[in-house]
């Protein structure tokens, strides 16, 4: 237990340090020109290698992914939210992938834009061209962001790429599973990213690849055994992305003893966090994690 409240106490650390970039800079690097965004470079520079550190090794056991990148400092699913959760530490970044008309991959949680940006209609109905006419207008500091547009799947990649996080990646609404799968590969995290979505969706991802991590998402709505059934459905199969409010150190060391792994979503209180990782969930959901300071001391 004190090591993981040590391994929070560090993380903390790295969020309070992180505040230095919290303040919009012109200077922010975007992945890949707009001219080449759809593609990728041959190699990875050597500065930004991707590490080949198992995606849960035994000795790190307290994971945060970052929700919809740090989305309590930056608009959800945007550049900034992206490069501010690697640039605070996290072991992981979340984002949710939608396939345009035209093919193209990109980080958008809702079926319709509406919400988020200046435009309407849903993503699938728009070409990648016609998505970037418009500019994201919606989310936590919105104002210090101009012309932000919504990112290509390609550009999440690089950021996890440059940054050393996993990605996390749910699966909203994609047509073609290769280039899917592709442009993951393209990046060179294949062997260090998870894929999280329906079970249909997942069942396609395994039929092309038998290795890469498959977790099923699951509600509160139904019990965590109706998931963990559909996931023991896949060769290889992986585990369960769970909503927190149903999980306890049983049901934990339930899922584990079937072999599969668990996550939780979406889990912002420190004392909480805490808790669960003492369950031995394999990684937490979040939008950010406050008070980690005073729980820490408290618990000492």
């Amino acid at each position: 237990m004190r090591k993981r409240l040590w391994l929070l106490a560090v993380l903390m650390f790295v969020l309070s340090a992180a505040d230095t970039f919290l303040s919009p800079s012109a200077e922010r690097p975007r992945a890949v020109a707009e001219e080449a965004q759809l593609t990728l470079p041959q190699e990875t520079p050597a500065a930004f290698e991707v590490s080949d550190e198992p995606i849960f090794p035994d000795y790190y056991t307290d994971r945060f992914a970052a929700h919809r990148g740090l989305s309590d400092h930056a608009p959800e699913n945007s550049i900034p939210a992206f490069e501010l959760a690697g640039k605070s530490g996290f072991w992981g970044i979340e984002t949710d992938i939608t396939e345009t008309l035209d093919g193209v991959f990109m980080c958008m949680h809702d079926d319709e834009i509406d919400r988020t940006t200046t435009g309407s209609g849903t993503v699938e109905e728009h070409t990648y061209s016609e998505l970037m006419q418009f500019d994201i207008d919606y989310g936590n500091d919105i104002e210090d962001y101009e012309h932000l547009k919504i990112p290509t799947m390609i550009e999440y990649l690089n950021i996890c790429v440059i940054y050393d996080c996993v990605p996390v990646i749910e699966i909203k609404k994609i047509n073609d599973y290769e280039s899917f799968l592709k442009t993951i590969e393209d990046s060179g995290l294949m062997n260090r990213c998870i894929i999280s979505g329906g079970i249909e969706d997942l069942e396609k991802i395994r039929e092309l690849n038998q290795t890469i991590p498959l977790m099923v998402v699951g509600y509160s709505n139904k019990p965590y055994t109706f998931y963990t059934d559909l996931i023991t459905r896949l060769p290889q199969n992986s585990g369960i992305l769970y909503d927190y409010h149903s999980v306890d150190s049983a049901v934990v060391q339930e899922v584990h003893s079937k072999g599969l792994i668990i996550g939780v979503w979406t889990l912002d209180s420190g004392e909480e966090a805490a808790e669960y990782m003492s369950y031995g969930v394999d990684f937490v959901v979040t939008n950010h994690i406050p008070g980690l300071t005073q729980m820490i001391n408290t618990n000492e």
